[in-house]
């Protein structure tokens, strides 16, 4: 098992700069995705509204990006995780495939 972990890290690794890459589609399909909910600029904008202090305003900030990084951690986290299991799926139903 331990083996198929390697095999399965070294090929996520291999074809992870075409997994996260993102073309034009991706792109377009994002933005419509998104079209209506720019939740970091509208906290911006609102904290704007709520204080003159300078530094309150940064650490609120601050904590708004930790909090962002932490959730594209967990997705990334995920998305290989999913993706490990797919290919590992997929790889099982060819070889009971080519078993019958």
């Amino acid at each position: 098992m331990e083996n198929e972990q390697s095999i399965l890290n070294q090929l996520f690794v291999s074809k992870e700069e075409n997994i996260c890459a993102l073309n034009e589609y991706d792109k377009k399909r994002i933005k419509e995705l998104t079209k209506d909910s720019d939740t970091y600029q509208m906290l911006l904008d609102k904290l704007e509204d709520l204080s003159d202090n300078d530094i309150s305003k940064s650490k609120v900030k601050d904590s708004l990006e930790s909090y962002i990084d932490k959730v594209n951690v967990i997705g990334s986290y995920e998305n290989e995780k999913f993706y490990k299991i797919g290919f590992a799926d997929a790889m099982n139903l060819v070889f009971e495939c080519i078993k019958r």
